[in-house]
């Protein structure tokens, strides 16, 4: 019975840290991550529930084995205006704490977070001065990429990686209440957008 208990905790917990919710805060959204006709099919199969929908381009670079997701400044910046990208406070307790600001890009730089800094960036040829701005994810955990890395709009072009979308979809309601879909996209993440 003890083991059946213990089996039972454990699977609510990293069920409660994967599905990216706290145990008592209830997701009204969903990222989704993927090719650009995925995310069309995916936003088309879901317009009538959404209140919400915004979409961004990104690109993904490998790195050393290990996958970033490139963003533009103004995407960015446009994520910590609805409070999706946090300080990881606390990992072993899985504790976030939302950002109200990132530093300003400019040209030929780049700031990255990732869960420790890398021993070395290779960005496909280009030339970046990057820093590394410590723990921080999109929503309440690392999904789709191991790191992600923003860039000044001038260089987002410059970049060498495979091109994907990010979107964004509010809902008036938890999504997972019956079930999550797995949208037909690469990757998905529940998220609670703040009022």
């Amino acid at each position: 019975m003890k083991k059946l208990l213990m089996v039972c905790l454990t699977a609510f917990l990293i069920s409660t840290v994967l599905t990216g919710c706290g145990m008592f805060e209830k997701a009204n959204g969903v990222i989704l991550y993927g090719e650009e006709q995925q995310i069309i099919d995916s936003l088309e199969r879901e317009k009538d529930e959404l209140v919400k929908e915004d979409q961004y381009k990104i690109k993904i670079v490998e790195n050393d084995g290990q996958r970033i997701l490139v963003l533009k400044d103004e995407t960015a910046q446009s994520l910590v205006k609805k409070k999706l990208i946090r300080e990881i406070t606390n990992q072993e307790k899985a504790k976030t704490a939302v950002i109200s600001s990132l530093p300003k890009v400019a040209v030929g730089e780049g700031i990255l977070f990732a869960k420790k800094e890398p021993a070395a960036l290779n960005l496909e040829g280009m030339e970046l001065n990057v820093k590394y701005e410590g723990n921080n994810v999109i929503g309440r955990g690392r999904a789709y990429a191991d790191m992600f890395l923003i860039v000044n709009d001038a260089d987002w072009a410059s970049i060498k990686g495979t091109e994907k979308m990010m979107a964004l979809l509010e809902y008036d309601k938890d999504p997972s209440a019956d079930g999550l879909s797995d949208y037909g996209v690469e990757e998905r993440t529940l998220v609670r957008f703040n009022d």
